[in-house]
């Protein structure tokens, strides 16, 4: 996580860069399938 943060805070805030929603951080340290990130997300169009 310490390698991937500053990534994702750079991405996150090219997208949000007003007013961005909150979210939510949780370091897991095994997961049962080989991913790096999950995301739970409300989307509209």
């Amino acid at each position: 996580m310490k390698d991937d943060f500053p990534i994702y805070n750079k991405i996150w805030a090219e997208y949000f860069n007003e007013n961005p929603p909150c979210r939510t951080t949780l370091e897991i340290n095994c997961l049962p399938t080989p991913i790096a990130i999950e995301l739970k997300v409300i989307a509209t169009i």
